[in-house]
């Protein structure tokens, strides 16, 4: 009896340890799968960011960079695709040829080398000539073909090339700068959102307050009811503006995170805070010093003096469409009426000079408005300047304007908590009324808004001087 179990119990116990064998293993993969995923997933992950961190994080992730950084590749490739014109032309063809047409049935015999004094007689027959049957030919060709001289046409498309990758960097410089400048925005936009939401809950609580004092006052008969009813109202009214900044704030970070360019649910604690200082004194903060600045580093003003290099490289190319051209050329042939057992062997050197006489205006046509293009962009430089030193010389008056505003901005905070305060003890004293309190309570929390707005302004005019002036 055991030995009839015995092969049953191996086969069972074999099965139960493959299939425990594949089931480890697919729990084994999973767990790699899992840890990849949870890596790639926690990659954007911290518990803190700077708005410096969050520069470095839209560098890496943002997908604009990610695309303009792609264009440059491209750019690359475009390069080494007009150097590859100074190289030589390597090929190699093998050619079968069936024929019954006599010129080339004549022409195969030829290069076969098969003519002898014995069949010369046969092969130059006209019965041979007009009907030669089928002919078969195997040729092999290699072929070197070297440009010597192209009147310029691969060497100004190299150099065009070149500037063309050098343009394009400045793009992506210019992507970068702007990538950079609303990435502060969307950064600087959740600390303003953070501090209403802040300020919402402290205005809920002290609505709260009054609306126990209003109570309070009522029960001792110093007020009339109107003003309990009032105190829930107010009360109510802020609650759903603290909802509303709650949401603001929740957009806000879904915005920062979309301009960094990581998942839009990414959680983490901002550390920097709008502050309150100035950008910068005496020669570095003069206007005339500012908008020289800008032309030496704006990244687009520089691609433009590059495709201005580029459009006059053009005119370039275009006349040098009038000049000869000379091409040097090599082959070496191999023909036989079989796969190569004996074949006949040939070569052919060939240079060849070309010359452009009329070409029916078509050549004249494209140098003039190669010409017409850069004047075109002349006038391009001219419109650029003129809107860089536009774009400095607002950026510069904003900031000094919101500078000056912030100061009068936090005047008016502190005189507005300052009689928010007096007119609460007056309401307790029975010297005004809640709605005086409720006024003054209002005008203490659109001083406080307007001082967060201002402030959060010249914390961002400071990052678009940097912006206009290509310093970001």
């Amino acid at each position: 009896m055991n030995k009839d179990l015995s092969p049953k119990y191996t086969a069972v116990s074999s099965g139960l340890n493959l299939k425990s064998a594949l089931t480890a293993l697919i729990i084994f993969l999973s767990f790699i799968s899992a840890g990849l995923c949870a890596k790639k997933s926690f990659a954007f992950q911290t518990s803190a960011m700077s708005i410096n961190q969050a520069f470095l994080y839209a560098l890496k992730y943002n997908k604009m960079l990610k695309i303009e950084k792609i264009k440059l590749n491209a750019a690359g490739y475009e390069e080494k695709e007009a150097f590859s014109g100074f190289l030589p032309k390597i090929n190699f063809n093998e050619i079968y040829l069936n024929t019954d047409n006599p010129l080339y049935a004549f022409g195969s015999v030829l290069n076969q080398k098969i003519l002898t004094n014995q069949n010369v007689q046969s092969y130059f027959s006209p019965n041979f000539l007009n009907e030669p049957g089928m002919i078969h030919n195997y040729e092999s060709e290699f072929s070197v073909e070297q440009p010597l001289f192209m009147g310029g046409e691969i060497y100004l498309g190299y150099k065009r090339a070149d500037l063309h990758k050098r343009s394009v960097e400045k793009g992506l410089s210019e992507t970068r700068q702007k990538v950079l400048y609303n990435v502060a925005k969307a950064y600087y936009s959740v600390i303003l959102a953070e501090q209403y939401v802040k300020l919402m809950k402290s205005v809920v609580k002290t609505a709260k307050a009054y609306k126990t004092l209003a109570e309070n006052l009522f029960k001792a008969g110093q007020v009339v009811s109107s003003d309990v009813l009032r105190a829930d109202v107010e009360l109510a009214g802020m609650k759903e503006k603290l909802a509303s900044a709650k949401k603001d704030y929740m957009l806000a970070r879904y915005f920062l995170n979309i301009n960094i360019g990581i998942p839009i649910n990414s959680r983490y604690r901002l550390t920097s805070v709008l502050s309150y200082g100035s950008y910068g004194k005496g020669k570095s903060f003069d206007i005339n010093y500012l908008q020289k600045t800008a032309l030496g580093n704006r990244p687009d003003y520089k691609a433009l003096l590059l495709n201005k290099k580029n459009m006059k490289l053009g005119i370039e190319t275009a006349k040098g469409k009038f000049l000869p051209k000379l091409v040097a050329g090599y082959d070496y042939f191999s023909n036989g009426p079989a796969i190569h057992p004996d074949d006949s062997y040939g070569y052919a050197l060939t240079v060849m000079l070309k010359f452009n006489i009329f070409s029916g205006l078509y050549d004249y046509n494209n140098l003039q408005k190669s010409k017409t293009g850069y004047n075109t962009m002349l006038e391009y430089q001219g419109l650029l300047k003129s809107k860089i030193e536009m774009q400095v010389r607002k950026a510069y008056l904003q900031y000094k304007t919101d500078l000056m505003n912030t100061k009068v901005a936090k005047l008016a905070v502190l005189n507005a908590n300052r009689t928010l305060k007096i007119t609460s003890n007056r309401y307790k004293a029975g010297i005004t009324t809640l709605i005086d309190l409720d006024r003054t309570l209002d005008e203490y929390k659109t001083a406080k808004v307007n001082y967060m707005n201002t402030l959060y302004s010249l914390n961002i005019d400071k990052y678009y001087i940097k912006l206009v002036t290509g310093k970001l």
